[in-house]
C-alpha cells in the first residue's frame, strides 16, 4: 500500500472513532408522559394543553367518563405545558411539566384523575392519589 492509502484509511478510522464517542456524548433527553382520567360522575372531560416556549396547542381533547388522554414529550428547560380542565362552567388550569409536580408524581409519568371534587395526581412511588386542584368557578 502507498503511504496516502494507509493516512487515508488511517483517517478514516479516526474521524469514524470520533464521531461515534462525539455521538455518545449527546445528551440524551428524558421523555415524559402526561396521562389525564376522566372519574366524573357521567359528565365529560374537556382537556387542553399548551406549552408557550416553543409555542405547543395540543388541542381539546373530549374525553367520556372513564376515557383517558395521554402525550408525551422531551423533557428541557423550556417545556412547561399547562392544562386546562373543564366540565360543564368549572374550570381547573395547572401546570403539568414542572419540577414540582414531577417530583410529587414520583417520575417521568404523571397520571391525573378528575373526580367530582378536584383534580388528583398520583404518586407512582406511593400507588396514592393526592388532591392537587379544585375546581373554580
Amino acid at each position: 500500500m502507498k503511504h496516502s492509502q494507509v493516512y487515508c484509511i488511517f483517517l478514516f478510522l479516526a474521524l469514524a472513532f470520533g464521531l461515534i464517542s462525539a455521538s455518545s456524548e449527546v445528551p440524551h433527553l428524558r421523555k415524559h408522559y402526561v396521562r389525564f382520567i376522566n372519574q366524573l360522575d357521567n359528565k365529560v372531560l374537556n382537556v387542553n394543553c399548551k406549552n408557550l416556549n416553543p409555542y405547543i396547542d395540543l388541542s381539546l381533547h373530549i374525553l367520556l367518563p372513564k376515557e383517558e388522554y395521554e402525550f408525551n414529550y422531551n423533557a428541557n428547560r423550556t417545556m412547561l405545558f399547562s392544562c386546562d380542565l373543564r366540565h360543564g362552567f368549572t374550570s381547573s388550569v395547572f401546570n403539568v411539566s414542572d419540577t414540582t409536580t414531577k417530583r410529587q408524581c414520583g417520575g417521568n409519568h404523571c397520571v391525573w384523575k378528575a373526580q367530582e371534587d378536584g383534580v388528583y395526581l398520583l404518586n407512582r412511588k406511593t400507588n396514592v392519589y393526592k388532591l392537587m386542584h379544585g375546581w373554580g368557578k
